[in-house]
């Protein structure tokens, strides 16, 4: 064993107890996703199913894009193809050459009704121990689904933090006629419309359950909000009011919405009823608009956009508009600011030199980071829901993607192909 693996396996395998609720699990402690990633093998699926290498493919895609991973070279591998892949049927010291320090080993079976059985095992090499493994069973039409969710269990099993395969994103989409909304895989398939009225469709956002979207269209000529119930496939309008009717941000157990409307022509915000959109209360009478609210983890703040101060900078307040602080100073226009699944952080937008860039701050506005910059313009971040991660838009390619980030920008990748996408919402972890 040479020097330099001795000091990865050092580094990277130090084993302490599980912060998940079973009893005795352990994990390769590795902090965080983007910095110093875990060399893994990941060898093809046993199996002689068509699926096969397609499955290892998306598998192996998942692990590159969360950031947790270094994936070693296959071509390394000196362990005989069709080793097993279960404990005493093969040998940790094959997986020292190629240095790695985690190892997941996958089977995948065509069952007799047409199911489809996977089954991974992972391993802490270094330590020549087993951390995990799991079997599941899906119909054979959502294989890509069930490969998203071994990439899953092997980031729990190294890492004992969920991985955000079982997300996806909302999005406004560039159309000839205007914008439509639509869903999309975490990795950027499995695309869906949810509108196609031809008009300019805008900001959808996440019900608290994933079963939900709230969206603006101007379909009926006034920009108008509306809610799109993903399991009926149906989509009603909820606010109409004269002028503006754009925000839609449930709070976390869905009983209110916080939008912004201008019955008066000045853009404040309000709380609606998300079901009838009865008003509930206004929030904000400031002479300068007041927009994009988002809520806090536990309801109890909402953070949104001001123009009290001359320019527009980042504020919260109480749910009844009480409490108001003050977040930003720095810059002359801050906007789309999203609150962290842990409530400590604010991912917002700053306009720097013409150009739009991510950052993120904590909620008294300290320790402000600049995530993006001399990469195109990069707007409407979103949180994943394990907080590890920030989506947004960015056009560095030349034309609008949806880019994703850890949190501190050390790891940047690009999910979608295809251009004109805008408004990225993370999902929460969908079990549908």
């Amino acid at each position: 064993m040479n020097r330099s693996f001795l000091f990865i396996a050092m580094f990277f395998a130090l084993i302490v107890p599980s912060q998940s609720p079973a009893a005795g699990a352990i994990h390769i402690y590795v902090g965080a996703p983007g910095r110093n990633k875990v060399p893994i093998a990941i060898p093809k699926a046993a199996s002689g199913h068509p699926r096969a290498a397609e499955f290892y493919e998306v598998v192996s895609r998942d692990l590159r894009l969360s950031g947790w991973f270094e994936l070693l070279d296959p071509a390394a591998f000196i362990e005989p193809i069709g080793t097993g892949i279960r404990p005493g049927q093969f040998k940790y010291e094959d997986w020292d050459v190629p240095g790695a320090v985690a190892l997941a080993k996958m089977a995948l079976e065509q069952k007799s009704d047409g199911q489809i059985r996977a089954e991974v095992w992972v391993y802490d090499v270094p330590g020549r121990r087993r951390l995990g493994a799991t079997a599941l069973t899906v119909s054979a039409s959502s294989w890509r689904s069930l490969a998203h969710r071994l990439a899953n269990e092997i980031i729990y099993q190294i890492t004992g933090q969920k991985g955000p395969f079982n997300t996806r994103f909302s999005y406004a989409r560039r159309t000839k006629t205007g914008k439509e909304i639509g869903i999309v895989d975490f990795d950027g398939y499995g695309q869906k419309g949810i509108t196609s009225n031809g008009s300019i469709n805008i900001k959808p956002i996440w019900g608290p359950k994933g079963k939900a979207l709230s969206f603006t269209s101007y379909r009926e000529g006034n920009p108008d909000l509306y809610v799109a119930d993903l399991v009926a496939g149906k989509i009603r309008r909820v606010s109409n009011r004269m002028g503006i009717n754009i925000g839609g941000a449930w709070n976390p157990d869905g009983s209110q919405m916080a939008l912004t409307l201008s019955p008066d022509g000045n853009p404040d915000i309000y709380t609606i009823d998300p079901v009838s959109g009865r008003k509930i209360k206004r929030l904000t009478s400031s002479p300068g608009i007041d927009v994009a609210p988002s809520w806090s983890p536990d309801g109890r703040r909402i953070v949104y956009v001001s123009e009290r101060s001359g320019g527009a900078q980042i504020y919260t307040m109480n749910p009844d508009g009480s409490g108001v602080k003050r977040v930003t100073f720095q810059g002359s226009f801050n906007t789309d600011p999203v609150w962290s699944p842990n409530g400590n952080k604010i991912a917002f937008v700053g306009r720097n030199g013409g150009r739009f860039d991510v950052f993120v701050v904590n909620i008294d506005g300290t320790g402000m980071m600049r995530l993006t910059q001399d990469m195109g313009d990069n707007e409407d971040p979103s949180w994943s829901p394990d907080g590890n991660y920030i989506a947004f838009s960015s056009t560095r390619t030349g034309s609008a993607e949806i880019w994703m980030t850890t949190v501190d920008g050390h790891h940047q990748v690009q999910l979608t192909k295809g251009g004109g996408y805008l408004n990225p919402n993370w999902s929460p972890s969908l079990e549908w």
